[in-house]
């Protein structure tokens, strides 16, 4: 299709445009269809030079050739032009038109071998027959020219279908996000806005349902499918009801959801609610694991977010001070001017000494960071404790 209209393209050369290319464009664009001919289309993105027919090779649903006698030979041998025959063949290295391309010849008209032997003929006086050959194999390929008015939508939306969430839950659960992905796209390219936002919320309802733990998760997984393929289809009233929900499941698929926010859209996270669920110390592994996973990633981009990690580490649990400190030294290893050095050095003087070794290991990650490099990633933060000062310790230690 190009504009709205099915594509033809048709290879002339120039010195028969005008007696037989024009006359058969005209012929078939007056049954709808969109006939082109390179020479006379303005360039496509992606095909200056000679590249130029390409992308209209690309665009086009059928291929049509007109052999002309352009060069003779003194021996009566007649060939058509260079240009047309390089046009065939990109025409046949193309899987769309290889069984879609169509050889009129003239008499006489000699063609490389390469190129198919099956051909209609071709009699330059009379472009008009030359259109209804045309058009007759256009209609046997299922080209037809389309009724007046626009052509049709490419792709229809489906119906809705009541089982739609039944559906994508039947059988075995999702194996891997990608697997999710590929489950729920077709579905999603195929409903309607109002249809989308019903599965989603369905889907939500799923991962919550409690007695049917295998359902749930499948559910959840899907869910996280939908919002890598459209966010919009997740709200953060979604995302907050699955967060406060008391079956781990439910809390462990927010935690994904803010994960996964955090990396492409890092101001939609609700900072608040990703600290409900990043508590090492009270929350089930399942649940408090990518949630500190998507604090790492959001201070990268967003130094607020730094207030979960100053939040655990003022705790008087050690499981959320030291995965404080595990979360610097991986914040360090991606990006050490991001990194708060004066939160690492509190820590550094913890009083359990595996949280003040691990905070050790993340001031030696980032000695190197001059604090220009430091100022220059957020501006202010905690201060840098200055050479022969000892950091406070965390409070709780």
């Amino acid at each position: 299709m190009l504009r709205g209209q099915v594509a033809v393209f048709l290879s002339c050369s120039e010195k028969f445009k005008r007696a037989v290319g024009w006359p058969v464009r005209d012929a078939l664009a007056a049954r709808g269809l969109r006939v082109i001919i390179v020479s006379d289309e303005p360039p496509l993105p992606g095909g200056p030079g000679e590249a130029r027919a390409e992308p209209y090779l690309d665009a086009a649903s059928a291929f049509v050739a007109l052999c002309a006698a352009d060069h003779e030979l003194s021996d009566g041998t007649r060939y058509p032009r260079a240009s047309v025959i390089d046009e065939i063949q990109q025409a046949l290295g193309r899987p769309h038109l290889r069984d879609r391309a169509q050889v009129l010849k003239a008499p006489g008209v000699l063609l490389p071998s390469d190129i198919t032997p099956t051909y209609d003929s071709l009699d330059v006086t009379k472009p008009a027959a030359a259109a209804e050959v045309i058009l007759k194999q256009l209609q046997q390929w299922g080209i037809a020219a389309p009724p007046e008015g626009p052509a049709a939508a490419p792709h229809h939306l489906g119906p809705w279908e009541p089982d739609d969430v039944d559906a994508l839950l039947a059988g075995r659960p999702p194996a891997s996000h990608d697997e999710a992905r590929s489950r729920v796209y077709p579905l999603l390219r195929d409903r309607s806005e109002d249809r989308r936002r019903w599965i989603a919320r369905e889907l939500c309802r799923e991962a919550m349902e409690a007695g049917r733990d295998a359902r749930a998760l499948a559910a959840a997984s899907l869910l996280q499918a939908v919002s890598g393929l459209d966010a919009m289809l997740v709200p953060d009233e979604m995302i907050e009801a699955l967060a406060a929900h008391p079956r781990y499941q439910a809390r462990a698929c927010a935690a994904h959801l803010l994960r996964d926010r955090a990396a492409v859209a890092p101001l939609g996270v609700p900072v608040e609610v990703l600290g409900r669920l990043a508590r090492p110390g009270a929350e089930d592994w399942l649940v408090w694991a990518p949630a500190m996973a998507a604090a790492q990633e959001l201070v990268l981009h967003r130094r607020d977010a730094y207030v979960v990690f100053e939040s655990l580490a003022a705790s008087a649990d050690p499981r959320d001070r030291f995965a404080v400190a595990a979360a610097l030294l991986a914040i360090a290893a991606v990006r050490p001017a991001a990194v708060a050095r004066g939160l690492a050095a509190r820590l550094a003087g913890d009083a359990d000494e595996l949280i003040g070794a691990k905070a050790a290991e993340v001031m030696t990650a980032t000695e190197h960071v001059a604090d220009r490099d430091h100022a220059a990633c957020y501006g202010r933060f905690w201060d840098v404790p200055k050479a022969g000062e000892q950091p406070r310790a965390a409070p709780g230690s």
